[in-house]
């Protein structure tokens, strides 16, 4: 009894706290319901349990069981089942109407037309035709009608899908819809294409990802097809004929990613994919994710760039020194670990008036060097440094103490670690009275060994990227007029991005921020959609140091050429932008719209049914353990069956595929197996999750993905029970992504409950600092009052309970009073204003957070975006002029691609988001004019050397072979690295030219080739050695991809070898018997004609890696044979004698 007390309490303490009923209105109900109990056979807790359930479930408020006379009605059952009867109807025209009039955003004229079109309508909707009508009325009611006819359950579109089709219809420009999830989006999508394209237009739908169009096309088809309309979706096809055909239909569903793509395969590539569709009416799903969430992402064509592969060396140099670095739970961070003579070196290279003999004679009197010094290194201070390589501590700083005597503007902090692994002050040396002094801090070691000090990471960016430029300086690079970047210029401008990233890498965590997927990394948008990006990448080097942490397979940086935003997209299509969503968002965010497209207007659609979404109170929880067991003791109560409702179904969204799986883990101690679901991967199979119907007991644990656009279909006990139970344990990015989560529940109708549990410890930190400026002082006083309000609910509940108990007993007036006083107390302590609410504060710190992006989107984002497509119409520009310009026909795509990389290189060095878009693109003019000259006149238009090999390859397919071999040795002449292919080259074409000697220069060519192919390997394993020696994870069975990656790499070149030493067998014996050569060419595919494929992976990989082979220009092998030659042999007997 006492239980059923407790349990009776917190029904009516739940409907004060989340039904939004006033503690008199609770009071009074609770009156009612123990007046209308007349003694019933079910125990009165048990009834008075289900009643104020379905008042909860149902969403009901108190006006809805107050009768004419502001008294509670007399059958409080009977009424719940009258409302729940009228709930199922839905809403009239009229109510619909009203509820939009309300908001004022539409014309009243505008709205007398959507009354006159859907009343018009609905009335000929079961007959089989309606000749009278014309117009936009017999549209809708054609379209009606084959909604009827071929939709996937033979629905009738509601007046509220028939409402919202007329305000799009009679919409004069943009319009954006805000329609509730479950309220029939895809259906109003479907039916507003086809009116487009029964206007004439062909409309592009854009789904928030692959999947929904895919599934949305499939099930409309029979629908378009009814009207005669034809239809296809463009995610699922790569062939130029598959996506010519597909925009040669009507109606058109994909994704922002495959339209922006397919118009720059058009426009950049000349592919013949969309050569007639005009950007003419876009629909867009799940709008507000798209055009502010998404509305900065940008769409680009990977190619290869070949420059960038060189630069993988110098991105694991970089990551091995990172993961040198330690960090301090003190804060600061250690550098690598060097010796003492490389710091004094590094302090001596920049104060080169320093005396060095006073330097070595510091050494001899601390100890380290010899008395007499011995000769020679005097002239040598690099070798007498050396001698301080075996120093201790203390000779160390004995050193440092009289070496600030000559070089006073010094200031050295120097620490020692200590037994717990931080790091203790062991002494400070030198002024400190001067302004310009140099401040170092070194972790002395002993042995000569030494980490500098770092309290900030910037400071430690610039110090390693100074250090790690070095060892790549090239000393014989040429200086270019051409604003185009190179090599050198890349390392020299990029370093400490690159460093930056470096470090990134090292917090970022697997199954938070990425995945891995497929052979390498992918990124996971867990903020908002929770999708794993496959297609997309990091730039900067962050995607090379993920694959590196996690020995993938190593992709190069990306140089993008060639893109498109979200942003541009939709600008394309001006004044004919229509979307729908179920959370356009605030004011605030609706006004961003406008701003960036102008003359959008907005509109809510109310939903067809009353929403009964029961919102309990949300938790705050500031320890980790009290948070997880929260959340799961909560899902284990809703999936539980009570004495006053069954099982129902539970959604527990997460932030991180890591946290979902902790929380299966945890519930699946407690819930069987077949009733726990993990729903985290758009790359798995989930059809069993999202197509299937939940039942009483399951729970299905997701991350963002099950927030947006999953519908997830509950059994009738479940909705019975209360409807599915969702509880998201995370504060969301915005509101809108809140909503989403919450959307997934009390969807047509239905009844559903959601709570927001959160833990402090996983807020942003900005979150957490605005949280800990609004706390004032009286917050010591609010705990106080949360204390007493505890221990007050506690004994209220309890007395609570013992006059219910009472009153059963013995029904008089005063024990009636008493139980109704007592109620009332209860309800009292429980709203009290005093109570702390962190949740409040932490979304109020959220939205502080939102308000600033919102800021920076609208000042430096869009700016950003506009300018650099502004930027890349001036490149296309170029590229017009040169398919067009006949000038450029003998070499125009060699011509093509190079430009491309140096727009690209332009682009990536020289953009500057503060210059004005006049200046930038008067700067891009020039350094594309000055690299067309000097294209036209042969010569490459920056360091890079592979314009030289395209052209060279150009050439020798047109027998220009003298041209050919100029431009492969002016390749060999510009290169510092990647000297294999034109040397190969270059004795290809030399074989084929046959001059006087061309056996003995082919062979010299070749001969160097091969020593090169042992450099190139070299290089190979460098790179791997790095990377394996920076791995902090326990290394797996077997090879790691990366290792096989490089296996892969180095089996094709290996193949090139042994094509290379049977060409030079050949040479020379051609040589020895003054003997010719017959040449025979074939493409470098046939390199892998020996190659024995032993696994799938090396079937899949060596043919991708000859393709990037070929790219970087050998599009050609070659074979000899040798022949007899007369006159050759006579020469080598007349030479012997």
């Amino acid at each position: 009894m006492e239980a059923s007390g407790k349990l009776l309490s917190s029904r009516l303490i739940s409907l004060l706290k989340n039904g939004q009923w006033g503690k008199y209105d609770v009071v009074n109900l609770f009156k009612a319901l123990v007046e209308q109990y007349n003694g019933r056979n079910e125990p009165f807790h048990t009834w008075m349990m289900k009643i104020l359930h379905q008042v909860e479930i149902h969403k009901i408020s108190a006006s809805d069981l107050t009768a004419n006379d502001s008294k509670i009605v007399n059958n409080v059952e009977a009424k719940i089942n009258e409302i729940k009867n009228t709930d199922k109807t839905g809403k009239t025209l009229k109510d619909v109407l009203e509820e939009i009039q309300k908001q004022g955003n539409i014309t009243e004229k505008i709205m007398a037309k959507v009354q006159d079109i859907v009343t018009s309508v609905s009335k000929c909707l079961s007959a089989s035709t309606a000749p009278h009508l014309t117009g936009k009325k017999l549209l809708l009611f054609k379209i009606c009608k084959a909604v009827q006819k071929k939709s996937k359950n033979k629905i009738t579109p509601r007046v509220t899908q028939m409402v919202s089709w007329c305000i799009l219809v009679l919409s004069k420009s943009s319009r954006l819809v805000q329609v509730l999830t479950g309220e029939g989006k895809s259906c109003i999508v479907a039916m507003f294409a086809a009116y487009q394209v029964l206007k004439g237009n062909t409309p592009d739908i854009i789904s928030s990802s692959p999947i929904l169009a895919e599934r949305d096309a499939k099930e409309w088809t029979p629908f378009y097809n009814e009207l005669g309309i034809t239809v296809d979706v463009n995610t699922n096809k790569s062939e130029e004929k598959e996506l010519k055909k597909c925009y040669e239909r009507q109606v058109v569903y994909g994704t922002a990613v495959s339209f922006a793509a397919d118009f720059l395969r058009q426009r950049v590539l000349r592919q013949d994919v969309r050569p007639k569709r005009e950007f003419q009416c876009v629909i867009v799903d799940e709008v507000d994710s798209l055009m502010l969430d998404k509305s900065h992402e940008v769409v680009y064509l990977s190619s290869e760039i070949p420059l960038m592969e060189s630069l993988n060396g110098i991105l694991a140099k970089i990551w091995f020194v990172v993961n040198q670095l330690k960090r301090l739970e003190t804060g600061e961070i250690l550098g690598p670990i060097q010796l003492f003579s490389e710091v004094l070196s590094e302090i001596l290279l920049e104060n080169k008036d320093v005396n060095q003999l006073s330097v070595m004679q510091i050494a001899v009197d601390v100890g380290t060097m010899p008395t007499k010094l011995p000769k020679g290194i005097q002239e040598n201070m690099t070798n007498a440094l050396k001698e301080l390589d075996k120093t201790s501590v203390v000779q160390m700083v004995g050193f440092l103490t009289m070496f600030v005597q000559i070089v006073p503007e010094y200031f050295f902090k120097l620490y020692q670690e200590g037994h717990d692994g931080n790091v203790q002050k062991l002494n400070e040396i030198g002024s400190t009275s001067k302004n310009n002094s140099k401040e170092i801090s070194l972790l002395l070691i002993g042995s000569g060994q030494c980490r500098l000090v770092y309290y900030e990471e910037d400071s430690l960016v610039k110090s390693l990227g100074k250090t790690i430029k070095k060892g790549y300086q090239s000393e014989s690079a040429k200086v270019h007029e051409s604003c185009i970047a190179g090599r050198q210029d890349l390392i020299n401008g990029k370093m400490q991005t690159w460093i930056g990233n470096a470090l990134k890498a090292k917090k970022m965590s697997l199954g938070h921020e990425y995945v891995l997927h497929g052979d390498g990394v992918a990124p996971v948008d867990y903020s908002s959609t929770g999708v794993v990006q496959n297609n997309m990448s990091w730039g900067e080097g962050l995607q090379q140091f993920l694959e590196m942490k996690h020995q993938t397979k190593l992709s190069n940086m990306t140089l993008i050429a060639n893109f498109m935003s979200n942003l541009g997209l939709f600008k394309k299509y001006t004044n004919q932008i229509y979307g729908i969503t179920g959370t356009l968002g605030d004011q605030t965010e609706l006004e961003i719209l406008k701003k960036v497209y102008e003359g959008i207007d907005t509109c809510t659609i109310p939903p067809f049914r009353r929403r009964k979404l029961y919102e309990l109170e949300g938790l705050v929880l500031a320890e980790e353990d009290e948070w997880i067991s929260t959340v799961c003791n909560v899902v284990q109560h809703q999936v539980t069956s009570t004495v006053y409702r069954g099982p129902r179904a539970a959604l527990v969204i997460c932030e991180t595929i890591n946290r979902a799986k902790m929380f299966h883990r945890r519930l699946a101690k407690t819930i069987s197996k077949h009733n726990l679901k993990l729903y985290v991967n758009n790359n798995m199979d989930n059809s069993k999750i999202v197509d299937k119907e939940l039942r009483a007991g399951d729970v299905v644990v997701a991350t963002n993905l099950a927030g947006r656009g999953t519908d997830l279909k509950v059994s009738v006990r479940v909705n019975e029970a209360g409807g599915l139970f969702v509880v998201q344990t995370f504060l969301p990015l915005n509101v809108r992504v809140e909503q989403q989560a919450f959307g997934r529940t009390a969807r047509q109708g239905s009844p559903g409950s959601a709570q927001l549990i959160t833990c402090t410890n996983h807020f942003s930190d900005s979150v957490k600092l605005v949280m800990s400026l609004n706390t004032s002082d009286i917050s010591l006083f609010s705990a106080l009052c949360c204390l007493i309000i505890q221990m007050s609910h506690c004994i209220t509940g309890n007395l609570f309970g013992e006059t219910v108990n009472r009153y059963l007993k013995n029904h008089s007036s005063q024990n009636h009073e008493a139980m109704i006083s007592a109620l009332t107390g209860l309800l009292t302590i429980n709203s009290f204003p005093f109570k702390a609410n962190n949740l409040e504060k932490a979304k109020d710190a959220r939205n502080i957070e939102v308000q600033l992006r919102r800021s920076r989107f609208l000042k430096k984002d869009i700016e950003k975006i506009i300018k650099e497509e502004e930027l890349f119409s001036l490149y296309l520009e170029v590229l017009d002029n040169i398919y067009e310009d006949n000038f450029y026909s003998d070499q125009r795509d060699v011509t093509v691609s190079c430009l491309q990389e140096c727009w690209g290189l332009w682009l990536l060095m020289h953009f500057n988001e503060e210059k004005k878009i006049e200046t930038l693109k008067a700067q891009l003019r020039v350094s594309l004019s000055t690299a067309q000259l000097k294209l036209i006149s042969k010569q490459s238009p920056s360091s890079m050397v592979y314009y030289y090999i395209r052209s060279g390859n150009n050439l020798r397919e047109k027998g220009r072979l003298a041209e050919s071999i100029e431009m492969y040795s002016k390749a060999l002449e510009d290169g510092a690295s990647g000297e294999i292919i034109p040397l190969y080259n270059r004795a290809l074409a030399t074989i084929m030219k046959k001059d006087a000697g061309y056996i003995t220069q082919a062979l010299a060519d070749l001969e160097k080739a091969d020593k090169e192919i042992d450099s190139y390997k070299s290089h190979l394993t460098q790179i791997r050695t790095y990377v394996e020696f920076s791995s902090q994870e326990q290394k797996a069975e077997g090879k790691t991809l990366l290792a096989k990656h490089f296996q892969v790499k180095c089996s094709v070149i290996d193949q090139l070898r042994m094509n290379i030493k049977d060409a030079v067998m050949k040479l020379k014996r051609a040589e020895s018997r003054g003997s010719e050569v017959k040449l025979t060419k074939k493409l470098s595919f046939f390199l892998l004609e020996h190659v024995n494929f032993s696994s799938l992976r090396v079937l899949k990989e060596l043919p991708m890696e000859l393709m990037h082979i070929t790219s970087l220009g050998l599009d050609t092998i070659f074979s000899l044979d040798t022949t007899f030659s007369f006159s050759g042999f006579l020469s080598k007997m007349v030479k012997s004698v």
